[in-house]
């Protein structure tokens, strides 16, 4: 489900940065469609970034701040 939401938001992001050169023809489409997959990729990540630390605190509200010791105590063993 995170991968089709990730998805979702680059198209949409793609679509309307290309979208609104579509419309208002500010420069060059090539450079609209650089900066439009520049745009798109940067919103990826930025959602991406969103559900790590949504996760991440997830985590620690479940199994206290030093849920990353245990694991790590885990594996030495």
């Amino acid at each position: 489900m995170v991968k089709a939401f990730l998805n979702t938001v680059m198209a949409l992001t793609f679509v309307g940065v290309a979208g609104c050169n579509m419309f208002w023809n500010f420069m060059n489409d090539y450079m609209v469609c650089g900066l439009a997959l520049a745009a798109s990729v940067t919103a990826g990540f930025c959602v991406e970034r969103i559900f790590i630390e949504r996760s991440r605190r997830e985590m620690i509200r479940l199994y206290g701040a030093d849920w990353h010791s245990a694991e790590n105590r885990q594996l030495d063993s």
